[in-house]
């Protein structure tokens, strides 16, 4: 039975009941509008499009920016499936990075090998999805520079990242499209929920019309387009909404929880770095236990503890659903699965129990795992 959850948001009832209230009388459209309004104006985007989650985010901001299939997107390799199945189902062809060492975000590096391989073949990615992991920002400088020299639209997926910044400017801000989710486990929730932010006018339109059943402007029913029914729930909008008030709050928690862990862990523990003007918004505490251990068999253990833990991602190249998909790669991201392990970071965590956790993993590793 697990007694502490990986990432566990209870529900603010006197929160969301203020937010409904509020709207009493009204449609439950403005709730989604004014969500909107707010989150474009925390991340600081002219544009947000409210969906119902970060997946559906990412599939319309493909399509936004004209993604097609036979097209190739560039993406990492480190990073949940969630990031790469739009991709599939638009009928483009990944191309996967691996990570670099200090963010365990996409390698700027091997981005630039990869698009000047690509760009001799004569045919460059249609797009560069990159990915904010576990709350700590990308290289942006590097990637935005090499995307820029080769004109190749950037999508950032910040579902992890919601209140991470890169030199004082929010993540999903510097790239065409950003995307969050706002799913149960996110450090600002709507218990389901995921939003597109731009400051393109064109692309928010488009991904609004395909979000609605690619309805057309008519007094009746028309459609000349493939549309989804992506819209949001206007109780998650509700709820959302409601956490929005207090995101700073939330993201203090998980950082705070995250330098507890630093504190208390081994010095062998290895973790996600902050290079100069980066602040990570901590989604999950992460770390990479001593070379000779064995993060699957810690959480496995860490679970007979009553303790919810999970490995860290296993990377795309390494999984039945892509690993035949071009990549390139350097052995980071299969260490960091190896090695690596997300520990409990939720909102209602307390030092007590992170002292628990660290205390029971020294045991675990004294036993060899």
């Amino acid at each position: 039975m697990i007694r502490i959850p990986l990432s566990y948001n209870s529900i603010n009832t006197v929160a969301l009941s203020s937010i409904l209230e509020r709207y009493q009388g009204k449609h439950h459209n403005q709730i989604t509008r004014d969500f909107e309004d707010q989150l474009a104006a925390v991340v600081g985007a002219k544009y947000a499009v409210a969906l119902n989650s970060g997946t559906a985010a990412i599939h319309l901001a493909l399509l936004a920016i004209g993604v097609k299939q036979n097209d190739v997107v560039v993406a990492p390799t480190f990073t949940y499936v969630a990031t790469l199945n739009p991709v599939l189902y638009v009928g483009a062809t990944p191309v996967l990075i691996d990570s670099e060492r200090t963010t365990w975000n996409i390698d700027p590096e091997l981005l630039r090998v990869s698009l000047q391989a690509q760009s001799k073949q004569g045919k460059l990615p249609k797009a560069i999805v990159i990915v904010h992991t576990y709350g700590t920002p990308a290289c942006l400088n590097e990637i935005m520079e090499t995307a820029n020299q080769y004109e190749i639209p950037v999508i950032e997926d910040a579902a992890e990242s919601l209140g991470a910044t890169y030199q004082g400017k929010s993540v999903g801000t510097f790239g065409e499209i950003g995307i969050f989710s706002f799913n149960n486990n996110k450090a600002v929730t709507g218990f389901g929920g995921g939003a597109i932010v731009t400051n393109n006018s064109h692309l928010a339109a488009k991904a609004r019309f395909l979000a609605a059943q690619a309805r057309e402007d008519f007094q009746f029913y028309e459609h000349r387009n493939i549309g989804f029914n992506y819209g949001i729930n206007p109780l998650a909008a509700a709820y959302a909404l409601s956490q929005l008030v207090d995101i700073e709050k939330f993201t203090i928690k998980r950082k705070t929880l995250f330098k507890n862990y630093k504190q208390l862990a081994p010095d062998t523990f290895i973790t996600q770095q902050e290079p100069t003007g980066v602040s990570s918004g901590r989604w999950l505490s992460t770390f990479l236990l001593p070379e000779d251990a064995d993060g699957v068999g810690m959480v496995a253990a860490l679970k007979q503890a009553g303790i919810e833990a999970r490995s860290v991602w296993k990377p795309m190249h390494q999984q039945p659903l892509l690993g035949t998909k071009p990549a390139y790669l350097n052995g980071n991201s299969d260490d960091f699965f190896k090695r690596g392990i997300c520990l409990p970071s939720g909102n209602n965590l307390d030092e007590a129990t992170q002292n628990e956790i660290i205390s029971v993993m020294n045991r675990l590793l004294q036993r060899g795992y």
